[in-house]
């Protein structure tokens, strides 16, 4: 991603400072901890330069919060907010590779992707994987 803006060093230390400081969802567990939930160190110890990657021991601590919304409900309400944000990225990632496969078919996709089998891997990541995972569990 630094790449596309190799030319541009304003826009490309602004990325940069961007990449480099917790997600979201780092803040989000951080937020869980300091309220008493058990997050793994782990999670909360992690290199935030580095993409988050499923952690069962998340799974626990989101199963608790599920299975209690009403004692729970703030977290609960973050959490599905969460889930809320990941549904309408897919949405906007699945339109995107439509609108890319009506555009350029199979052709490689601006930036030196592969274009639409790019785009299709991308509809298998997540942000939030323990909040889907929870719900095989409840």
């Amino acid at each position: 991603m630094l790449e596309v803006f190799a030319q541009d060093t304003t826009a490309r230390a602004l990325l940069l400072e961007q990449l480099e400081r917790p997600s979201v969802y780092d803040e989000f567990l951080r937020y869980l901890s300091r309220h008493g939930y058990d997050v793994p160190d782990e999670v909360l110890n992690r290199d935030v330069t580095r993409a988050h990657v499923f952690t069962p021991g998340l799974v626990p601590v989101f199963r608790g919060i599920y299975a209690s919304a009403a004692e729970h409900w703030e977290a609960y309400e973050a959490c599905e907010e969460l889930v809320d944000v990941e549904e309408n990225f897919q949405v906007w990632r699945f339109r995107h590779l439509k609108t890319v496969e009506r555009m350029i078919g199979v052709k490689h996709g601006t930036g030196g992707s592969s274009g639409v089998p790019f785009l299709r891997a991308a509809l298998d990541q997540s942000f939030f994987p323990e909040l889907f995972a929870v719900r095989v569990e409840l």
